[in-house]
């Protein structure tokens, strides 16, 4: 009995025993426990438990770490943001109606190669349009109001991937991840997947490990050191733009000859 055998077994139970709604709203629950809450735990379990290994390899030294007080704050506005994002599509789904799907709940699982082209559909998606509206938000006029926040954490910890204004947190963290799969038209499942992956990707680039280098949370680690430098989430769109390096920006000073 091969995985995708059983894959579609329990979806066939899922679809066949729980309302549209039920699934979709339990879905979305899971994936915010899933894909970040834990991980985002757990790598705040490793600061706190294991302070010497912290310390050897965070990316950023230890007297710029936040401090204990710093990072309740965080954890408590991030579950927040969390809270409300949930909530929202509860009350999408609530106006729906529980027999009523808002996703594509197709009862037949996709096969292997349409989950592997959505999530990388998914991803390039997610790094274009995520890297310009991060670059509207540096703007001198619309910093200060919305995205000054998320850079209070200049030594980001994993919950700070998720510490934003409520209007950044819908722009560039829920509906570039989001919006693309769904206009789409990707299974359920796929979004789940993705979804999934993209919150473990926002906490770990947020972590200030760089331990594996998948994803390479030190672009990120920098972007929150240096403000004006590696917008995107893979490096593609920077590495196009030239907004790899440090100094970028800078006027270019030409050579005497």
């Amino acid at each position: 009995m091969d995985l995708h055998y059983k894959l579609q077994a329990a979806w066939d139970h899922i679809i066949t025993t729980y309302k549209p709604g039920t699934i979709e709203l339990t879905g979305s629950i899971i994936t915010q426990i899933v894909g970040f809450i834990i991980p985002a735990t757990l790598y705040m379990f490793i600061d706190t438990v294991f302070p010497k290994f912290s310390q050897r390899h965070k990316i950023q030294d230890a007297r710029r770490q936040p401090t204990r007080q710093q990072i309740l704050h965080c954890v408590k506005v991030t579950l927040f943001n969390h809270v409300w994002v949930v909530a929202l599509h509860g009350m999408l789904v609530w106006f729906a109606g529980l027999d009523h799907a808002t996703l594509n709940l197709d009862p037949i699982v996709p096969p292997w190669t349409e989950f592997i082209v959505d999530f990388a559909f998914g991803l390039l998606a997610r790094e274009v349009s995520f890297y310009y509206i991060h670059r509207a938000l540096h703007h001198p006029r619309i910093y200060v109001y919305i995205h000054k926040m998320h850079h209070k954490y200049i030594t980001p910890v994993a919950f700070a991937a998720e510490y934003a204004h409520p209007v950044e947190h819908i722009l560039a963290n829920v509906l570039p991840v989001s919006l693309p799969l769904y206009l789409k038209g990707a299974h359920f499942l796929s979004i789940m997947g993705f979804v999934t992956f993209e919150l473990w990707e926002a906490a770990a680039d947020h972590s200030g490990y760089d331990l594996l280098k998948l994803p390479p949370a030190e672009l990120h680690d920098l972007h929150h050191e240096k403000f004006r430098v590696n917008y995107g989430t893979i490096g593609l769109m920077d590495w196009i733009h030239g907004t790899d390096v440090v100094g970028w920006d800078r006027p270019k000073v030409k050579k005497a000859e």
